[in-house]
């Protein structure tokens, strides 16, 4: 061989090595690199207790991060705001009472729909002491019940009292900030107080340390309509349908996790929120698990699935306890199955 050829084959043999090298560094870059996870901003109705325990639950479990989302949750100003803040794109999910998603979207099209229930049974209540005398929603003539005059629960006790044959008129209503039930109640400035189930172990253990039982008075006895549900605006579900999948299904397996696990659940919210009573949020988590899972449609249907009947029942009980006209809208135009996962 002379030298040139020599040398041109020399040449050539390093670089390929160069060429190899290489390669292998942009194989291994492509290994090492970090995913980055899609920020992701889930807004809630109100302030973190142990019925939210799902979410966080997800979070800390690392069920977002695997889907390859960054999650954060934030507080919320109740329902009808959430469903607010979502339609103008503070933040592409929330949970919020599906009334507020039917009545937002039936009165002024706000563009949000549920895509995924959570609670199949309604959590409104009211809370009496053992000792009151108040057995049943009849009993409530003659006696003071306060309430925040903004509230779902306040939305429906007007049908629940009708329902149970009171005479709304024999009720005192006092209007009352969220804040105040318990003490109210408890210090007997208020015969009866509104409020969620998952309130019961904070009144309950007020009651205790004043000697006293609180009983409660569920609207799920008398209103078989769905309750909380995931939330997502119009623009979010046609423009993000995978995001919005991906976030489902995360917040689900979170769902899932805190029926069997609780306590798990709890401690995972407890590391992420401060302030928590853990002992007393268990019991708030129980209480999501018994309204998501305690009913004859979340028994027959994977969770986060919508019945139709049910669906309809909602929405004409809505209509009615806001005078609209039922009519006027296709219950199935408040929701979309299309991001539920496929069993």
């Amino acid at each position: 061989m002379n030298p040139t050829a020599r040398l041109s084959t020399i040449t050539y043999l390093r670089w390929c090595a160069r060429r190899l090298m290489t390669g292998f560094a942009i194989a291994a870059s492509c290994v090492t690199a970090p995913v980055w996870a899609q920020d992701v901003k889930l807004l809630l109705d109100w302030v973190p207790t142990g019925d939210y325990a799902a979410f966080y639950a997800a979070l800390d479990r690392g069920f977002y991060k695997e889907a390859g989302l960054n999650v954060t949750i934030e507080r919320g100003f109740g329902s009808s705001d959430t469903v607010t803040k979502l339609a103008t794109g503070v933040a592409p999910f929330g949970v919020a009472d599906i009334a507020a998603v039917m009545t937002g979207r039936a009165r002024s099209q706000t563009p949000v729909k549920a895509i995924a229930s959570v609670f199949t049974r309604p959590p409104h209540s009211v809370f009496v002491l053992a000792d009151s005398g108040i057995r049943t929603f009849k009993d409530l003539e003659g006696k003071s019940l306060a309430g925040a005059p903004g509230s779902s629960v306040r939305l429906f006790l007007p049908l629940v009292l009708k329902r149970n044959n009171v005479d709304i008129s024999k009720v005192n209503l006092i209007n009352s900030e969220p804040a105040t039930m318990g003490p109210l109640l408890i210090s007997g400035k208020a015969n009866a107080v509104t409020g969620f189930l998952a309130n019961q172990p904070r009144f309950a253990s007020m009651a205790k340390e004043a000697g006293k039982e609180v009983r409660v008075l569920q609207f799920a006895e008398t209103l078989q309509i769905y309750g909380n549900a995931l939330i997502a605006s119009d623009t979010t579900i046609s423009k993000n349908p995978d995001l919005a999948r991906k976030f489902v299904a995360a917040t689900l397996r979170g769902i899932e996790f805190a029926r069997v696990n609780p306590r798990g659940a709890v401690e995972s919210m407890a590391k992420l929120v401060t302030g928590l009573d853990p002992a007393r949020e268990i019991g708030a988590a129980e209480i999501a698990n018994n309204l998501t899972f305690d009913s004859e449609v979340a028994k027959r249907l994977p969770v986060g699935a919508f019945d139709a009947v049910q669906l309809r029942r909602t929405w004409e009980t809505v209509a009615e306890a806001q005078q609209l006209d039922p009519k006027s809208a296709d219950p199935e135009s408040f929701v979309t199955r299309d991001l539920l996962p496929l069993r």
